[in-house]
């Protein structure tokens, strides 16, 4: 196993399922039995339990594999797996998981810890076999300050993968809410800083707990699935006006065209600082961004004329 801990430490965290299945189908083959005569007069000592058995066809050597795993995992890959018995097919494998994820993760690298939550919390609503309760112990995880600070740094400076969708589903931790700025201004993924300028706007924190089906056409059976969401409150030392103007001043046009919105949603509280911020959004180099500043032009030229003809 000092082997396996050594081999799996620089194994990246994607296409889990591949792996699994893989692993499975080596465990399968090693069973003693599956390669010989299915009749014989002995049978071989039975190995010990491992990492690699929670990957098991056999839902009592999952099981077994958990409850023997609390002393710390040696890589994020075999962290990851277990995390992965959350979504298990056996409820008691579920339960098991849920029982012993939190003591594993405390002995554990906080890297590690933070690795395999990036890999589970980009995905954990299309499993659906979690529960309330696993989502409610994952987030205790994530929660402990060592976790948190090396979940924030990922989410920070990843150039790839799935920031904002980390991002997202972290923002029901509390312990989040005082980063929210500093991921707005200096995260290096364009997704992670729209996201966060966002929040900042409205106030409050908001994130998918799900998909629910709604029928567009029943004539048809057409319909489509839609986000759950639920939202949190946060508290912020920034103004509208400093919000605006940080967004607008973002590198991204994807980031601009966020503070876009919510001028045009603004337009009747700002007053005269309306037209120069209107202005200088028609004038941005992306068209995206432009085409909502040019908006926002004929909105206030709509507003002052509607003011004219009253007064008139």
């Amino acid at each position: 196993m000092a082997r396996v801990a050594s081999e799996t430490k620089s194994i990246p965290l994607r296409r889990m399922d591949d792996w699994e299945r893989t692993i499975r189908a080596e465990l399968w083959s090693a069973e003693p039995g599956n390669s010989e005569a299915s009749w014989k007069f002995w049978v071989r000592p039975r190995r010990l339990t491992s990492w690699l058995d929670l990957c098991s066809h056999d839902g009592h050597k999952r099981e077994a594999a958990l409850r023997a795993t609390s002393s710390g995992a040696p890589s994020a890959f075999l962290l990851t797996l277990a995390f992965r018995r959350l979504n298990d097919w056996v409820p008691q494998v579920r339960s098991a998981a849920r029982e012993v994820l939190p003591e594993l993760a405390s002995n554990s690298a906080p890297e590690d810890v933070a690795n395999a939550l990036w890999s589970l919390l980009a995905h954990w609503n299309t499993w659906g076999r979690l529960e309330p309760a696993d989502k409610d112990a994952v987030a205790t995880i994530a929660s402990v300050e060592p976790v948190a600070l090396a979940l924030r740094s990922k989410i920070m400076n990843a150039t790839v993968g799935p920031a904002a969708l980390v991002l997202s589903q972290s923002a029901r931790l509390g312990i989040f809410d005082s980063w929210i700025q500093e991921v707005a201004q200096g995260a290096a993924q364009p997704a992670a800083r729209a996201r966060a300028f966002r929040w900042l706007f409205l106030g409050r924190t908001t994130w998918v707990v799900g998909r629910k089906w709604r029928w567009t056409d029943l004539a048809y059976c057409k319909g489509k699935l839609e986000p759950i969401l639920e939202s949190r409150d946060i508290p912020t030392n920034w103004s509208f006006a400093m919000t605006l103007g940080a967004a607008m001043a973002d590198r991204s046009p994807m980031v601009r065209r966020v503070a876009a919105e919510f001028l045009i949603r603004e337009l009747p509280s700002l007053g005269e600082n309306a037209l120069p911020l209107a202005q200088r959004t028609a004038s941005d180099m992306s068209p995206s961004v432009a085409r909502l500043g040019h908006f926002a032009l004929k909105q206030l030229n709509h507003q002052t004329l509607t003011r004219s003809n009253s007064a008139a």
